[in-house]
């Protein structure tokens, strides 16, 4: 009776089993019409003889709304008399493009419009990419100086027949040969022109198209331009000239209107600062022209000032009011001071393998005494990204609790853990130089590797953000070898560590110069009190410098140094960094001075030098693009005091100091083969203009190059360059300059053409 009932339950479940998850014993497709049986069936991956579980057919109407050539796809399941089951799919078919032509067209090939087209025969119908594909056309055409081109497209007749045909209608091919401008007085034409993207034809160079929608673009960029001087009324047209040669001249007709001063400047909701405090804070003045982008940097310059003590939520909004007198506005700052908050709990995240510490102790505020300083946390965010540990750095508060706010620090590490280099480079100072360089910038000196798996994958000595560079550079007129060590936050107090040593040899004028040595520096960066913003440094240096190798003729004071000589030296600086980028700067200003005593502890030479020097960056401009124009003016003076070796004083000429001059070119010569013996002090005085050239990394520049090293002759030159870095196997700089020399010596050194090619491999 047991085994009966036990029977009949399997034979039960075997039934229910067949009929859920039979073996397939056919396969019918319904609703297909473009697409065959056959290859219905490849796409759903599925074959008579499989069973037919309902995962398997999931997977099988997944497979087929991925193919892209179905709305919708469904499937059910139909028993059989042999036990097997039918599975039934039902399809919504996409409609497929059968064919795409073009019509109208003269200029272009089809081969030439197809390229455009992101779509091709046997694609589905997409109608946003065949909407995009006639755009792509038009664009093409303008591009070719077809301003009023169209390409148009029958949907009817696409869904009908699924043929794509583009109607295509040319017009008259136009070139803009002149872009003129009238009603301007305030600006020149050499002005207006770097607002307007719009340009004239130039052989191979440009094809001086006209498109419409830039034109209109150029437009709204010359009244805003207008506008942002003052102009608050300016009015901008165009008008399209059509010369003898069919060809077009573009006018841009300007309507300048009155240029507005500035009458006067209130306040509404003060209650933190007076009106006083603020007024001395503004860059604009009473009777100034009112000039929007400096109104409106002003009102985030008020805002960042209630963000420095803790009002974070501050907003500050400017209204201007046309004066009952012609000519002047009422600018007015409606400011909503906010709450103001203190530090709370401070979070890292992002870090992976970097310690907090490393991150933390870029930003100054410390919980809970510190006000929630926003310009801080913005200082935070660039310290981080200088360290190129880190690719991305945000600094910002959150939480909701009265009077705190905790502070997120969120960072993304960089890829790269390291520089591991081959290169090679040459410098019309220096002669071809190779490098072999090992840079780790997030080094750890106490976490050593605990095999060599670790190590030659960089998962020891790395974390804790000191820096170990080791360089070989021999080369045919130099050779150095470096070792460089950098610990930013020694024993975790705001104080940089560094050590140096190093190996150096060069030919000089009439000698070689060999040097071995070392320097250790500590430095500390003043974040508050009156020293705020500098940084002071203390190194000490003990070096072993030689001179042998001398020519027959070589000047006796040189050969007064011969042999061995032995250095030391205590130095202190003082630098002050306001710059906007401490690698490419643009605006702000960088200032150092430093006096250096040599002898202090024994040695063979007792002297002292004092140095200084200042840069200024200015931008002057920014174009369509966000190219930057920038203005530099840079000075550089030194003495010293006492009676120094040939190998310490001053030197000047070449790259880096005085161009259009040879390395070292510049200064008192001394001997019969007149050999360059420098000079006990130092002035050099410089100005650059930069400004772009092409894309975003090749530059142009003209400069003035002045100095001297003694007191006969002051030296000027004047000329111009090229900078640029190229992308091969990593950033490879180059820089070509042309100078002449217009006051010089007759025993100074010239050289018209200088430059420096950098390459890596």
């Amino acid at each position: 009776m047991w085994v009966g009932l036990v029977l009949s339950f399997a034979h039960a479940a075997f039934a229910i089993q067949s009929q859920q998850a039979g073996v397939i014993s056919a396969i019918e497709f319904r609703g297909l019409s473009g697409t065959t049986e056959t290859l219905a069936v490849q796409l759903a991956g599925i074959r008579v003889g499989d069973v037919a579980s309902e995962a398997s057919l999931i997977a099988a109407t997944n497979r087929l709304k991925q193919s892209g050539r179905f709305l919708s796809v469904t499937h059910k399941l139909q028993p059989q008399d042999d036990d097997g089951v039918l599975v039934i799919i039902e399809v919504i078919e996409k409609r497929v493009v059968t064919a795409i032509r073009f019509e109208g067209q003269a200029k272009l090939s089809d081969g030439q419009l197809k390229n455009e087209l992101t779509f091709k025969v046997g694609d589905g119908l997409d109608w946003f990419a065949i909407r995009e594909g006639g755009d792509a056309i038009v664009a093409r055409y303008r591009d070719l100086g077809y301003g009023d081109v169209t390409a148009t497209y029958d949907r009817d007749s696409i869904e009908q027949s699924g043929e794509v045909v583009y109607v295509i209608q040319e017009g008259a091919r136009v070139v803009i040969r002149q872009i003129a401008y009238e009603g301007n007085t305030a600006f020149g034409a050499s002005q207006l022109k770097k607002k307007v993207e719009s340009k004239t034809a130039l052989w191979i160079i440009r094809s001086g198209s006209l498109d419409p929608s830039r034109v209109d673009s150029d437009v709204v960029s010359l009244r805003r331009f207008y506008r942002d001087e003052g102009f608050l009324d300016a009015q901008v047209k165009f008008r399209i000239d059509v010369r003898e040669d069919k060809n077009i001249r573009l006018v841009f007709v300007i309507e300048e209107g009155t240029r507005y001063a500035i009458e006067q400047i209130q306040f509404t909701g003060l209650s933190v600062f007076s009106k006083e405090e603020l007024l001395a804070e503004l860059g604009s003045k009473v009777s100034e022209i009112a000039k929007r982008p400096k109104i409106e940097g002003d009102a985030r310059l008020i805002r960042d000032k209630y963000g420095t003590i803790g009002n974070i939520h501050a907003a500050v909004r400017v209204t201007r009011v046309f004066s009952e007198d012609p000519g002047l506005v009422q600018v007015t700052y409606h400011v909503e001071e906010g709450e103001q908050f203190r530090v709370g709990r401070i979070a890292v995240r992002g870090n992976t393998r970097t310690k907090d510490k490393v991150v933390r102790r870029a930003l100054d505020l410390y919980p809970p005494d510190d006000l929630l300083n926003l310009s801080a946390a913005r200082d935070a965010e660039k310290e981080l990204m200088q360290t190129r540990i880190f690719s991305s750095a945000r600094v910002y508060p959150v939480g909701d609790q009265p009077d705190v706010r905790d502070v997120v620090m969120d960072v993304q590490e960089a890829e790269r853990l390291g520089d591991f280099i081959f290169g090679v480079g040459v410098t019309s100072n220096s002669g071809l130089v190779g490098t072999v360089t090992l840079d780790l910038r997030n080094f750890d000196l106490y976490d050593p590797p605990t095999s060599w798996e670790e190590l030659y994958k960089f998962r020891s000595f790395f974390g804790a953000g000191q820096r170990m560079r080791l360089e070989l550079q021999p080369g045919t007129d130099v050779s150095r070898f470096r070792l460089d060590f950098t610990e930013p936050y020694l024993f975790d107090k705001p104080v940089r560590f560094d050590y140096s040593a190093y190996l150096f040899g060069r030919g000089r004028d009439g000698y070689d110069e060999r040097r071995i040595g070392s320097t250790v520096s500590f430095g500390k960066r003043f974040g508050r009190g009156r020293l705020r913003g500098w940084t002071g440094e203390l190194a000490f240096r003990v070096e072993d410098v030689n001179l042998d190798d001398f020519d027959v003729f070589t000047a006796r004071e040189i050969r007064d140094d011969r042999g061995s000589n032995l250095i030391t030296s205590l130095k202190g600086s003082l630098v002050r960094d306001r710059t906007d980028n401490r690698f490419k700067p643009s605006s702000g200003d960088r200032l150092r001075v430093s006096y250096e005593q040599f002898g202090v502890l024994g040695g063979d030479h007792n002297f002292a030098k004092l140095n200084a020097s200042y840069r200024w960056y200015k931008t002057l401009s920014t174009d369509a693009r966000e190219r930057k124009h920038v203005l530099e003016l840079r000075s550089e003076g030194g003495a010293i005091v006492g009676d120094a070796p040939v190998f310490e004083r001053y030197f000047t000429g070449g790259t880096g100091s005085i161009r259009g001059f040879d390395f070292r070119g510049v200064g008192p010569h001394e001997g019969i083969d007149d050999n360059n013996v420098g000079g006990n002090f130092l002035v050099l005085l410089g100005a650059e203009y930069s400004y772009p050239l092409f894309g975003d990394n090749v530059r142009g520049h003209v400069f003035v190059d002045s100095g001297t090293v003694d007191s006969e002759v002051y030296r000027v030159s004047v000329g111009f360059g090229v900078r640029l870095t190229l992308d091969i196997f990593g950033p490879v700089p180059l820089e070509f300059n042309i100078a002449a020399p217009m006051l010089s010596d007759e025993d100074d050194e010239e050289q018209v053409f200088s430059f420096v090619v950098g390459g890596l491999f």
